[in-house]
């Protein structure tokens, strides 16, 4: 359940505009601003006296002429404030900065707000909001940061923007070729501060993203539930001749049914040769009877992303060939998912996936050398889970706390060198584990995995 907060700020000026009441749909299940001040100090706590950490908010990203995409935050700068408006920026200053009368170690940006852009755009938090709800003081007006940076930089060593700046290149039209952006901003300010390390990654940051703490592993059982729900509803519906995206319509409609504000990553609904596209986005493709499908989809709850891939027979019945490679993938993660052990090799999960495929397709007479498993297992087992779908992370041996995906797959277009009874076969199961000193556990686990599940879960209609 959600609380509505709504308070007012007047603001005089020649005009006597008065600014509307600015409304925050609170989570009631959201991360609390301890938690994120918690995180703040912790950052800080990492970093010597003579260091300055900056990190920029997203992009606000245009679709075309007048027209943006819908705003998402930069996930490093979520994951210390919590804040998802656009425009702000987070300075934290180990050694400190003289406020008034006292010293602090964190500093808000974000624009004051403006009554006549609200009109067009909707109502934004500005300075006075951002203190009393992020709880991060002081807040000043975005304009005034290079002139706090500029004082802040003055004895300092080394300056970090965290990776993931807003923008971190730009392709050149006619020529070509791509302007960094990360770049450009790193030699200006080794220009302006000649005797200032620049450095755009923090290791420190993704080490402490690596690791969800029992808030974040909450929000991803949600964004996982609700992503569960929807492949149950999606695969009960599922018949020949359904358009694919008419499956991923109905899956995108249960996740913001269930309160996701968004798909964590634009839904791949591959059937038939498409089921051997890896990232295949078009789902403009009909079903046709004995087709596979594989739908590869997850929803994002307040910030967090599910990620699961099932592969499933429109018809509601494996064929021999289909069932045969889908156990062998099973098995591959079944032996990728008890790999996931604290301590192992973060590769310890693709390396017992592969082993497994490789085998089996040299079983099946697919292969005749261990080396070819690449040509139809071409991608890791692997990745970090969380605010992003390709979370931060470090890639050092497994710990307690991580959240990883378990994907292994088996992609056979046609005209492959192998009999044709084969061709036009793609399957991955993916699944979301947290890795803990207890073994990983399957946070995904009550989805149908096995092919005869999936049968009775398709033939519940």
């Amino acid at each position: 359940m959600q609380r509505l907060l709504t308070f007012c700020l007047v603001v005089c000026s020649c005009t006597a505009q008065v600014l509307l009441p600015y409304p925050l749909d609170t989570p009631g299940d959201g991360i609390p601003p301890e938690v994120y001040r918690g995180r703040r100090a912790q950052l800080l706590s990492a970093h010597t006296e003579r260091s300055v950490i900056l990190l920029l908010s997203a992009d606000v990203r245009n679709r075309q002429n007048d027209v943006d995409y819908e705003y998402r935050q930069n996930s490093n700068l979520l994951y210390v404030t919590g804040c998802t408006e656009p425009r702000c920026a987070l300075l934290l200053v180990p050694g400190g900065i003289r406020w008034h009368d006292s010293i602090v170690n964190e500093v808000f940006f974000i624009p004051p707000r403006d009554p006549e852009r609200e009109v067009w755009s909707g109502v934004q938090m500005g300075p006075d909001e951002a203190e009393r709800i992020l709880q991060i003081r002081p807040t000043l007006a975005y304009a005034s940061l290079p002139a706090v940076l500029d004082s802040v930089l003055a004895g300092k060593d080394t300056l970090y923007i965290a990776s993931g700046l807003p923008t971190p290149s730009v392709l050149l039209p006619i020529w070509g070729t791509r302007i960094d952006v990360e770049r450009l901003l790193r030699d200006s300010l080794q220009k302006r501060y000649p005797n200032l390390v620049v450095r755009t990654s923090l290791r420190t940051l993704a080490a402490m993203r690596q690791h969800k703490d029992t808030h974040e592993v909450r929000l991803l059982r949600r964004a996982i539930e609700i992503t569960l729900d929807a492949f149950e509803a999606t695969m009960r519906a599922a018949r020949p001749g359904m358009n694919e995206y008419e499956l991923e319509a109905l899956m995108e409609y249960h996740f913001r049914r269930a309160g996701a504000e968004d798909v964590g990553y634009p839904s791949i609904v591959g059937s038939g040769y498409n089921s051997c596209i890896l990232h295949y986005q078009k789902n403009r493709r009909t079903t046709q009877v004995g087709d596979l499908v594989l739908a590869d989809c997850g929803a994002e709850y307040h910030g967090y992303t599910a990620d699961i891939t099932r592969t499933f027979p429109i018809s509601g019945r494996f064929t021999p060939e289909q069932r045969a490679l889908y156990l062998l993938v099973l098995e591959a993660q079944d032996s990728a998912i008890a790999a996931a052990q604290v301590g192992a090799p973060f590769r310890a999960t693709h390396r017992a996936a592969e082993s497994v495929i490789a085998r089996g397709l040299m079983e099946l007479g697919i292969i005749s050398s261990p080396a070819e498993v690449r040509r139809y297992f071409m991608h890791g087992t692997s990745h970090y889970l969380g605010l992003d779908v390709h979370d931060a992370g470090t890639y050092g041996p497994l710990s307690d706390g991580t959240v990883i995906t378990v994907e292994p797959g088996i992609y056979i277009p046609p005209g492959s060198p192998c009999p044709e009874r084969w061709w036009n076969i793609g399957i991955r199961i993916e699944d979301d584990i947290l890795v803990t000193e207890r073994g990983p556990i399957n946070l995904s686990a009550r989805l149908a995995r096995h092919p005869d599940a999936i049968e009775v879960l398709m033939q519940s209609r």
